[in-house]
């Protein structure tokens, strides 16, 4: 990418990134506020509720909570607290909803601009809805079905050597196994209070992700594009990690699948393959192949996925604040400028950089 376009695009924006800056660290100050003052509310539930059950003692901390028990003459005694923090919770809700928005609008805006300066001859909208479809398609997420909670932040769509490359910013909320737990758990009553305090305040409180990237399974970038072998099976590349075989163990799509055990060390000790014809994936994985795989990795500098089917490819490159998103902190660089261009670009050259033909 050229330094000189970069650097317009940056003067042009720079501006715009440190009103997004502050608006993010005013919304994540407020998210914080806000589901704190969730905590101590459903604290308070479960403190009165366990207060309940202990005798009258003279104890400084058990008198003062059994003034907040229901009692003959005073019924209403356990409302009163919960009142208190309702007229907290309501403004701060509010002016967090508002400072969301407003750094949210900023930031697609500012998105926009660089990546139509950046790349004029690109197709880039931001208000498409997810490509599900392709998604199902891909057989890159496990737990991934008609159902499944999937957003897009925006979606580019290039040509390159008469190939059309589709790319798109996507967050997948998956119902795998530690989700599925989540949400039985919040069917039992009073376990589901400190389902609460663990999902949403604590994971809201202490982080510096934005409420709309807390709880996604899959962030990141999501290509496909056509090819010409024509292929009968699927095969699948996935991270080499615990976290991956157990997705595919457990998962009951993916059954006919195999494990395709490969040669090349340094391909397998960063993907693992999944296929429904092992002599198929190792026609589509040759040596020079896998060798590429390796080398778009480290260019792309994040953990990838990809899937051959059919005359489809498919890439993830999974990323915590997404494609068309800024991370926390400073931003207000040329190094986000280079990012985004860096990402794009190489995303719309994948069909050069793995060569396929």
């Amino acid at each position: 990418m050229d330094s000189i376009l970069l650097e317009r695009v940056y003067k042009e924006t720079k501006e715009a990134l440190n009103a997004i800056y502050k608006g993010r660290k005013k919304a994540l100050f407020l998210q914080k506020v806000m589901w704190s003052i969730t905590g101590l509310f459903f604290v308070l539930i479960l403190i009165n509720i366990a207060f309940g059950y202990l005798p009258n003692s003279n104890n400084s901390i058990v008198s003062f909570f059994k003034q907040f028990q229901a009692t003959p003459d005073n019924p209403y005694a356990t409302i009163y607290p919960i009142i208190g923090l309702v007229v907290l919770l309501y403004p701060t809700t509010y002016l967090f909803a508002n400072s969301f928005q407003k750094f949210k609008e900023k930031e697609a805006a500012t998105i926009s601009k660089m990546v139509k300066r950046l790349f004029p001859k690109v197709e880039f909208t931001q208000q498409l809805a997810a490509p599900k479809k392709e998604i199902t398609k891909s057989k890159l997420f496990a737990w991934v079905n008609k159902g499944t909670a999937t957003y897009s932040y925006g979606q580019i769509r290039g040509q390159s050597n008469d190939k059309t490359v589709n790319i798109a910013d996507i967050g997948i909320v998956e119902e795998n196994v530690s989700n599925n737990l989540i949400n039985t758990l919040m069917q039992i009553p009073l376990l589901n209070m400190f389902v609460i305090l663990y999902q949403y305040v604590l994971k809201n409180t202490l982080t510096n992700k934005t409420a709309d990237n807390a709880y996604f399974t899959y962030r990141g970038m999501f290509c496909w594009l056509s090819f010409k072998k024509s292929l009968q099976g699927h095969t699948v590349i996935l991270t080499n990690n615990q976290s991956s075989k157990l997705n595919r163990f457990f998962s009951a799509s993916f059954k006919e699948e195999q494990k395709v055990v490969l040669e090349d060390p340094r391909f397998t000790n960063e993907f693992i393959v999944y296929s429904t014809d092992q002599v198929e994936a190792r026609y589509v994985l040759s040596t020079a192949l896998m060798e590429r795989i390796v080398k778009l990795k480290e260019t792309f500098n994040q953990p990838i996925l990809l899937s051959f089917q059919n005359k489809e490819m498919y890439l993830a490159v999974k990323s915590e604040h997404g494609l068309f998103s800024f991370p926390s902190g400073k931003i207000d660089n040329i190094k986000m400028v280079a990012e985004l261009a860096h990402n794009i670009s190489t995303a719309l050259a994948i069909s050069d950089e793995l060569k396929l033909n």
